[in-house]
């Protein structure tokens, strides 16, 4: 892993403006994003509710996934099912007008990609039983929201991450 302090660039935050808890009642702070820490963070939470024999690393804006050797079939049934990633830093802009949607956009980007290699890696729907969960991510009051399941994490949640305070991700 590449410490944070690392990448103090330009090009490495954006700027993110939050609204109360409970919707918008005038008050606006403004406050700065590290997508670096982003990265880091989401990697964190994700190696939390990771399958045993997966991993999850995070390096230069990106989050890396890998399995251990041998131990899972792939796609190709030969045991080897190499590495994987999301460009969290690249892909920040493509979700949405706001910085608060683009958060909530690439860490939903970032649990499903992974969701799809440990699929491909176990041929199950991981972390369903039956049928693969949809990958959600929310921002709630000052809280970024991750799971797998139903579209309200209050409703049919089957695998929720640690919620990740967003002054965690401040520059």
């Amino acid at each position: 892993m590449i410490p944070v302090a690392d990448h103090e660039t330009a090009a490495a935050w954006s700027p993110f403006i939050s609204r109360a808890p409970g919707g918008c009642d005038g008050r606006i702070q403004r406050v700065a994003v590290d997508l670096d820490k982003l990265t880091l963070i989401l990697a964190g939470r994700m190696a939390e509710i990771v399958p045993a024999g997966f991993h999850v690393e995070a390096a230069d804006g990106m989050l890396w996934y890998s399995a251990d050797p041998g131990r899972f079939p792939g796609q190709l049934g030969n045991y080897r099912v190499g590495r994987s990633g999301t460009y969290v830093r690249e892909n920040f802009d493509a979700h949405g007008q706001t910085d608060e949607e683009r958060i909530a956009g690439v860490a939903a980007q970032a649990l499903d990609e992974f969701q799809d290699y440990i699929d491909e890696a176990t041929h199950d729907p991981w972390p369903g039983e039956r049928t693969q969960p949809r990958a959600h991510a929310q921002i709630r009051g000052q809280m970024l929201r991750l799971w797998y399941g139903g579209r309200e994490i209050s409703s049919d949640a089957v695998l929720a991450c640690d919620p990740i305070p967003m002054a965690h991700l401040q520059r």
